[in-house]
């Protein structure tokens, strides 16, 4: 048989614990023996493997290959509604503080979650799955490197885990390790204003005169130290030190990345890639003056 007629005939197959194992092996056995798959039919294998495990109630593996689908068709809304019906709940917390950091860097974000812990602000620590993780009641190691080239990665699965597992409705105060709470009751104020203003705030970055060579020296990969930084600069974004997205923007980000997995290449800095995400989103930052304006401030 051809791969059409027996992709067609696997598609065609009812779903039952009778044909979950043979539906999930033959999708496998496809990929293995053809070397040419349409993405027309790609996405079909993985939204076939989907519903096997949605019907298993195995939901890790379901959305892991939901998600494949929508990254082979990224223009199915269908699909997309899909990812955000099952994945959709509300959260009695309207923002959380993201405080991203790494192995390393453990100590200076144990210092940032103490402000944090006494003056009672919800927040999580995030870490790369590649080390060891931090030893906090509240640290988070997701599925990216914890190397500094992987912290667009690092920072992109964060905000899809809390779109995932606290809710839609959540916006995120992405800070960086190195900053430390200056003013509570400022903060408590601004995270209350930019939950319902729900848009893309911060400090204006460097824009035309971005430091290309911003990474070298940080880099795990030692080829990267040495490579100049290549994509255009579409706009000038929030700094990667504190910024906030509301829910509506921090959706956005996460289908984007979704659909667009592609965006990640030769991407070695987060806040550019959130910004230009959001130009193609069609959200315009809001840019502040300083970090006084979230009640941080930058340093130790």
């Amino acid at each position: 048989m051809t791969f059409n007629q027996r992709a067609t005939t696997l598609l065609q197959l009812p779903l039952s614990p009778l044909t979950w194992d043979g539906i999930l092996k033959e999708c496998d056995r496809l990929e293995q023996e053809f070397m040419q798959i349409p993405s027309g039919y790609k996405w079909a294998l993985d939204y076939k493997r989907f519903q096997v495990e949605q019907a298993r109630s195995n939901n890790s593996a379901a959305l892991a290959h939901l998600k494949a689908a929508i990254a082979a068709m990224p223009y199915n809304s269908d699909i997309i509604g899909d990812y955000k019906e099952l994945v959709k709940k509300t959260s009695g917390v309207n923002s959380l503080v993201l405080i991203i950091s790494s192995k390393k860097s453990e100590a200076k974000a144990q210092r940032l979650a103490a402000q944090f812990d006494n003056a009672n602000i919800e927040y999580m620590i995030v870490s790369g799955s590649d080390t060891s993780s931090i030893k906090h009641v509240r640290a988070l190691q997701v599925d990216a490197p914890d190397s500094y080239e992987g912290t667009p990665r690092k920072v992109a699965a964060a905000l899809t885990w809390v779109y995932e597992n606290i809710g839609n409705n959540v916006g995120v105060l992405k800070v960086e390790d190195g900053m430390s709470l200056r003013d509570v009751a400022k903060l408590r104020q601004e995270l209350t204003t930019l939950a319902r203003d729900n848009g893309y705030v911060g400090v204006r970055s460097a824009n035309l005169d971005h430091d290309r060579c911003l990474h070298w020296g940080k880099c795990n990969d030692a080829r990267l130290n040495h490579s100049v930084y290549g994509k255009p600069v579409l706009r000038p974004w929030a700094n990667g030190a504190a910024y906030y997205l509301g829910a509506g923007p921090l959706e956005k980000v996460v289908l984007a990345l979704t659909r667009f997995p592609g965006l990640f290449d030769g991407e070695y800095y987060e806040d550019k890639l959130v910004g230009d995400v959001l130009v193609f989103e069609g959200v315009e930052p809001k840019f502040i003056n300083n970090y006084d304006e979230f009640g941080l401030t930058a340093g130790l």
